[in-house]
């Protein structure tokens, strides 16, 4: 919301259109953001809906109701002088609906209701809402053109006033050339699952950045927004928050918002488990998010004095960032895989013939002589493809039954490992892109958006927001 507040607080009064399907989230979005500002900037939301109860219940504020003195001495009025000369000459007259007459002249006081608000808030820059600008024309038979550019002239450009006006049509072309900034709201199916995007088309004054399109859900009836961000270590020695030891045979992974993904709700996994990272789509955001989830697992348990084995082709730049990250000691507890014959107490090295011959129970109990258990196992089929070829997968059953008794494995499986390993596995998430975001479902009927966020110490952690 934040680039909304920059907006609202340039030096002069701010216009802007907020568009949409019906559903696409525009009345949520736009009630959520009031009520992030509402301590900086006075507002009055105005509805066309017959009934506000549901609202009123989420927002409380909006029974509060502006009582204005009845005139206006600071505001400009001239094109609210204009419009009340043309309701009287007839020129906006009534008419018959669905066998009613509408009596045009009840839109005055409700105009002078907003004319009153800014008067009464001149100086502070006031932002008033409109839900919607075309339904309240429709509803009192004044073309939204009109109202909107009265309320922009007098108000925004004349007395340095905000004005949102929700826009049900899917465009208005004259209404988005005149407005300041123009924000469309969407939403589409993929993966059986209703993505919600934000898009910021114009906003003059402010930079939009590279991608002005941004990823949200409205899960709780929430405006829940999904920043884009990158997956980025920071250079310096990093002493993680030790969490107490899990209950016994159960690993950590490290991090209690994982809790929304297990079957126990909790971020811990019972020993002798499969989890299976189904990777659906390749891509930065889906890369970063398997990185970070994989880094964070392996931090939290070899802090534990737990041993990992890491069989994965990121094995080096893990390596790496534990070694610039962390305390040397830790490091005992970490052991990588190499195709090649070197003889290092912490690197296995694979001969590429067998796996089992590789990896085994003797080799581990060996590498990991100094390490506790249960012991987390990294593998990852695109990397025992490289190694093996696609023999691996005839192998990797064996290997598997073999070591599982003694930890947990975490596997990143392409399609074909997936449909091999699913049955076995406890947990199963399938990854994917979403117009450059990550998400994530699981065994569980719920899925998530990925935002990468710093905690206190700036070391990167996993925010999942619901998608819905």
């Amino acid at each position: 919301m934040y680039i909304f507040e920059q907006f609202f607080d340039q030096r002069f009064g701010k216009s802007m259109v907020i568009k949409g399907k019906p559903g696409s989230g525009k009345t949520t979005f736009t009630l959520d953001f009031l009520t992030s500002i509402r301590d900086h900037h006075p507002v009055y939301y105005i509805s066309s809906r017959t009934t506000e109860a549901s609202i009123a219940d989420a927002y409380p504020w909006i029974k509060e109701r502006f009582s204005g003195e009845g005139e206006i001495k600071k505001v400009r009025t001239d094109y609210l002088n204009r419009f009340e000369r043309m309701v009287e000459e007839g020129k906006f007259g009534d008419y018959l609906r669905d066998g009613l007459i509408i009596d045009t002249k009840k839109i005055v006081p409700i105009i002078h209701s907003l004319y009153e608000f800014v008067d009464a808030h001149s100086g502070e820059r006031p932002i008033i809402a409109l839900d919607s600008i075309d339904a309240i024309a429709e509803e009192y038979n004044i073309p939204e053109d009109f109202l909107f550019l009265m309320l922009k002239n007098d108000l925004v450009e004349g007395s340095g006033a905000n004005l949102i006006s929700i826009l049900e049509a899917k465009q208005n072309e004259r209404l988005e050339y005149f407005a300041d900034g123009v924000v469309s709201l969407d939403y589409n199916i993929k993966n059986d699952m209703l993505i919600r995007s934000l898009t910021l088309e114009k906003m003059r004054g402010i930079s939009i950045g590279p991608y002005p399109s941004y990823m949200f859900s409205l899960a709780g009836g929430k405006f829940n927004s999904v920043m884009r961000s990158s997956l980025v270590f920071p250079d310096v020695k990093y002493e993680p928050t030790r969490i107490s030891d899990p209950a016994e045979f159960q690993v950590s992974l490290g991090d209690t918002e994982y809790g929304k993904l297990t079957p126990e709700g909790t971020d811990t996994v019972p020993g002798g488990s499969i989890v299976i990272l189904h990777i659906k789509d390749k891509g930065p955001s889906v890369n970063d998010f398997v990185s970070l989830f994989k880094t964070n697992l392996i931090i939290n348990n070899i802090i534990q004095g737990r041993g990992v084995i890491d069989v994965t082709a990121s094995g080096y730049e893990t390596y790496t960032v534990l070694l610039k990250s962390l305390a040397g000691k830790y490091l005992n507890n970490y052991i990588t895989t190499s195709k090649s014959d070197m003889i290092n107490p912490y690197v296995i090295s694979l001969k590429g013939v067998r796996l089992k011959d590789d990896i085994n129970r003797e080799i581990i109990e060996v590498k990991l002589a100094q390490s506790k258990g249960p012991y987390v196992y990294f593998l990852s089929s695109d990397y025992l493809y490289l190694v093996y070829g696609p023999e691996f997968l005839n192998q990797i059953i064996e290997v598997v039954d073999d070591i599982r008794t003694t930890g947990v494995i975490f596997i990143v499986a392409d399609d074909t490992t997936y449909d091999k390993m699913f049955s076995a596995s406890h947990i199963s998430l399938d990854i994917f892109s979403v117009n450059g975001y990550a998400a994530v479902s699981s065994n569980k009927t719920s899925s998530y958006l990925v935002q990468i966020i710093p905690d206190e110490k700036r070391w990167p952690k996993i925010r999942f927001i619901e998608i819905e």
